[in-house]
């Protein structure tokens, strides 16, 4: 007996849809996908030899758990460096205590090394604080984004826009940055967009925030040889115009081209409306030494105002 093409069709299908949840480390989702495909199964009487295919699929959720485990024990856990804890607290806290600016500025600044599951508990902390919700949201939007948890960040936006206290112009701001970010990624997925009443001062406040930058593009090289290149950065972090991104260690000739202090010209900043070019100042280079991005290079860039 064999089994129809319009079920083995369905099969290939949802297979395919594992397979492709797993390739974007989207794990629970694909062990998700395997247990609607085991029902599948099970229910489906025109599928012979069901035993041997249910203990492939026993099999494909036992890799997928331990590709979890793994994805979860590389992102946390992870204490930073003595070098580390200081880069971050002479770039992004202002040295008080207490206070929600600070806590704000030291959950974020965790970024900065990919220490995303200590960022995300503090983050979600913040989001009853009026002065840091749009920023705090935004910031657990990049730690997703980062891990590649694209369906995590959608399912907290989705989360905020059931959460009749979230000021609904704070988390337009909030969707038009996910969007733009999912569109980059290659993502068709439209999220749904509030209804805006009047909220002049949540406005005002919104009006007062710097471009949000989704990645840049940094061309380097030697002249003279007219050997320029280009590298692409996703923004891991950013407070104000002051941005931070990860330079995987396979970038090597980048690598060698950052030296803190450097002036960059034309880097193009790719945002969520527009793109800008401007030059940026290098303000630190580091190597990250532990954690998933360990041996990878961490960058603190300052946008700078052209004249």
């Amino acid at each position: 007996m064999t089994v129809p093409a319009k079920i083995r069709q369905e099969i290939q299908k949802r297979l395919q849809e594992i397979e492709a949840y797993r390739s974007h480390s989207l794990f629970k989702e694909a062990r998700v996908r395997c247990q609607e495909l085991a029902a599948f199964i099970k229910k489906t009487p025109d599928i012979p030899n069901k035993e041997k295919l249910l203990g492939q699929l026993v099999n494909k959720v036992k890799k997928i758990d331990d590709e979890l485990k793994t994805f979860d024990d590389f992102s946390s856990g992870v204490e930073m460096s003595s070098h580390e804890q200081t880069v971050v607290k002479e770039l992004f806290t202002s040295g008080k205590k207490g206070d929600a600016k600070t806590a704000f500025e030291t959950a974020t600044a965790m970024l900065v090394f990919g220490q995303w599951t200590p960022a995300l508990k503090a983050l979600r902390e913040l989001l009853g604080d009026d002065t840091h919700r749009v920023a705090a949201a935004k910031s657990i939007i990049r730690c997703h984004l980062g891990a590649k948890q694209y369906q995590a960040a959608v399912n907290d936006y989705l989360a905020w826009f059931q959460d009749d206290n979230f000021p609904r112009q704070a988390l337009d701001s909030v969707r038009a940055f996910l969007q733009a970010a999912l569109e980059k990624k290659g993502f068709k997925q439209k999220l749904p967009v509030p209804i805006i009443m009047d909220e002049v001062e949540t406005q005002a406040e919104l009006d007062d925030e710097p471009e949000d930058f989704l990645s840049i593009v940094i061309t380097y090289g030697e002249a003279r040889r007219l050997e320029k290149k280009e590298a692409v950065l996703d923004v891991n972090f950013q407070s104000g115009m002051q941005i931070n991104c990860i330079v995987p260690w396979t970038e090597t000739g980048l690598i060698d081209f950052l030296k803190p202090g450097t002036v960059i010209p034309d880097v193009q900043l790719n945002g969520v409306d527009m793109i800008t070019f401007s030059s940026v100042r290098l303000k630190e280079v580091s190597k990250i030494r532990v954690g998933r991005f360990a041996g990878d290079t961490t960058i603190t860039l300052l946008v700078l105002e052209d004249d």
